[in-house]
């Protein structure tokens, strides 16, 4: 079993080919690829970690929130709206030589701790590693954030604001983001109980068990027709 969730740029036709079963976390990528290389690879998006990601009730505040590193590049996801004079609280670490010092709040913050952080902000920007926006795999964040009713603003990649439903916003240029964070989050978000149903909605949907149920009868499949080349085990790419 091969799950690929990330840097569909570095998979090729020969490493797909080992497994029984392929799933990939983009859509549009798995059908395309399917196509092409005459192999079955079936959409299994990303998921978030029910157990974790609950939502306690907490009330949004006014924070515009990023989480992650800065990959040794200024992500303009957030460089851009500093840029503008908009605030952004970032979450990680090597950001020093491309953001002011109180643009972080912090190096590092435990998973524990970022159910709340992405409940209570007032949004929650995402971006994508290229490969991943151009092939359309949409990263973790959106589904944590969505969760515990965070609202999103996003780089736009294939299928995040249809999945979402409306609680991701999705921007196609560094101006685009300006504009969006510079107006009312009220304006092109839900409200917080359209926002709760997406989140019940999220959690049912695309939590790991439901993954791990997919994955469970794949097996199942592999098994009974009798295709199994080894002991079934799931290698995330």
């Amino acid at each position: 079993m091969q799950w690929i969730i990330s840097h569909p740029d570095e998979i090729t036709r020969a490493e797909v080919a080992q497994h029984d079963r392929v799933f990939a976390a983009a859509v549009g990528w798995s059908r395309r690829k399917s196509a092409h290389w005459k192999i079955r690879i079936d959409p299994l998006l990303e998921a978030t970690d029910t157990d974790l990601f609950q939502p306690r009730g907490l009330a949004r505040g006014s924070d515009i929130v990023f989480v992650g590193t800065a990959r040794g590049i200024p992500r303009p996801s957030v460089v851009a709206p500093l840029a503008a004079g908009i605030p952004v609280k970032v979450y990680g670490p090597d950001w020093r030589p491309f953001v002011p010092q109180a643009a972080i709040a912090a190096q590092f913050i435990p998973n524990a701790d970022l159910p709340e952080r992405y409940e209570t902000a007032s949004i929650v920007l995402n971006d994508q590693w290229p490969a991943m926006r151009r092939e359309g795999f949409i990263a973790m964040r959106p589904f944590d954030a969505v969760a515990v009713a965070g609202r999103v603003v996003s780089e736009s990649v294939e299928g995040v604001e249809e999945i979402f439903g409306g609680a991701v916003v999705a921007y196609e240029s560094a101006a685009d983001l300006v504009k969006l964070l510079q107006g009312d989050p009220a304006d092109i978000f839900p409200s917080d109980d359209e926002m709760a149903e997406i989140a019940r909605r999220i959690r049912s949907e695309h939590s790991f068990d439901a993954r791990a149920a997919v994955l469970d009868q794949a097996v199942r499949e592999v098994e009974e027709n009798g295709r199994g080349r080894s002991v079934p085990t799931v290698r995330l790419r």
